[in-house]
């Protein structure tokens, strides 16, 4: 590709007209070549960092949700982007993002704080989800109003930003007794959802805000195109902490727990081997029953796109026999009597775990597994503070080990992987 942009810098020289130059440049298969363009000459770079040039690259090639280019982070500190280091291939455009954005989100709207005694000092935004650039966060009047937080979709590239309006109080009316989340903090889980985008048109979201009631689960929709929330249908739904041992994991980190792959939203709980599937195509919840291999948590276990429109899962043990760790690839299957884990790969780690395991699942994006790696500490003892870790990525076609960064991870941090694109390449998000 470096000969195309090498040919196309000549054909600038001779005054080629922009407009077949425009039709050259857009034909460029990634965003990658399209920086390699940009680096020709300043021509080049003022095309190919137009958002409608942007568009219309995004149109013809389709979606891409670009490179790895580290991992997000939020914790009662505040939010914290760990950008990929040399030698990642992501390293300089990660830099960029680093540089360029907003991570703190200062440009959000402040609390409304009238004084050292307001209750609400201290009650900012926190960060809930990211998703395709774009952040959710919410902030509540108060830690008793914890149920239906003021939502906000921003992208901190761009610094824009979208309060969204209150959940209607009709659709309000069906939430009770929600189980709390986040260490308490809310009882509620919005997140974005995937939203397909017109060439030409304005940048779109959708966020969806559920809670975990005694007997089902409510769910609402938000879809920027109309500004309107809706509700979606939702079973009647066990209630988990009947069916758990004191020994599992308990059940708000269940909750917790959400994985996005081709299409819907998965939350697993291992002891009772159901799923808890939200079709975004569909827009409806389901419970299926998928019985997992014995001795998983929640906490060992991702869901992730696996090739060819297969749902695939990353699980390991708590405990490695002889010290020698590895992580276990299935994909679900329909078998004759439903769908069931089916092995396909075994990945063996390089780091020991005789005396415990040095190593976590941090997140899970794009057929990516986040591993956070703590040396000469046990994982599950490193969770309630702040550490130096190693992060690292394996993805579902490769199954190769790849070093992203080192980082000082916050106490009870929440992490996202983040793929993007260098700001010059990044199109506004809302």
């Amino acid at each position: 590709m470096a000969g195309a942009v090498a040919v196309i810098a000549a054909a600038g020289e001779t005054q080629v007209p922009d407009d077949v130059v425009d039709e050259i440049l857009v034909r460029l298969p990634s965003r990658s070549s399209l920086a390699r363009a940009a680096a020709a000459c300043s021509a080049f770079r003022a095309l190919v960092s137009s958002p409608r040039f942007l568009r219309r690259h995004r149109a013809r090639h389709g979606p891409c949700p670009g490179a790895l280019l580290g991992s997000f982070a939020f914790s009662s500190e505040g939010g914290a982007f760990h950008p990929a280091e040399p030698p990642h291939a992501s390293a300089a455009a990660a830099r960029a993002v680093a540089a360029s954005a907003d991570f703190s989100f200062a440009f959000l709207p402040p609390s409304p704080v009238v004084g050292d005694d307001d209750p609400r000092r201290g009650l900012g935004w926190i960060v809930r989800d990211h998703r395709d650039g774009r952040f959710l966060l919410d902030r509540v009047a108060s830690l008793d109003d914890n149920v239906f937080p003021e939502l906000a979709v921003c992208d901190p590239l761009s610094r824009r930003y979208v309060v969204l309006p209150p959940i209607p109080r009709e659709l309000a009316a069906a939430v009770d007794r929600p189980l709390g989340v986040i260490g308490g903090r809310r009882r509620c889980e919005p997140f974005l959802a995937p939203c397909d985008a017109d060439a030409e048109s304005e940048p779109a979201f959708a966020v969806i805000w559920t809670a975990r009631c005694p007997r089902k689960v409510v769910a609402f929709a938000f879809a920027s195109r109309d500004g309107r929330w809706r509700a979606l249908p939702s079973p009647e739904c066990f209630v988990w902490s009947r069916h758990r041992s004191p020994f599992g994991c308990p059940v708000h980190a269940v909750w917790n727990r959400r994985f996005y792959a081709h299409g819907c939203f998965y939350w697993l709980d291992c002891l009772t081997h159901l799923w808890l599937v939200l079709d975004t195509r569909a827009m409806e919840i389901t419970v299926k029953q998928i019985p997992s291999p014995a001795g998983y948590w929640e906490e060992h276990v991702a869901v992730v796109e696996g090739e060819d429109g297969k749902v695939g899962v990353f699980a390991h043990d708590f405990y490695h026999a002889g010290g020698e760790a590895c992580l276990y690839y299935y994909t679900i299957v329909d078998g004759g009597d439903g769908p069931r884990w089916r092995l396909e790969r075994t990945v063996p780690f390089p780091w020991p775990a005789a005396h415990g395991r040095p190593y976590s699942i941090r997140a899970a994006a794009n057929g990516s597994l986040i591993l956070e790696v703590s040396h000469g500490t046990p994982a599950f003892m490193t969770s309630y503070r702040s550490r130096d870790v190693e992060l690292y990525r394996i993805d579902v076609k490769s199954f190769e080990l790849e070093m992203i960064c080192r980082a000082r991870c916050a106490a009870g941090d929440i992490a996202w992987a983040y793929f993007g694109f260098p700001p010059l390449l990044s199109l506004p998000t809302v």
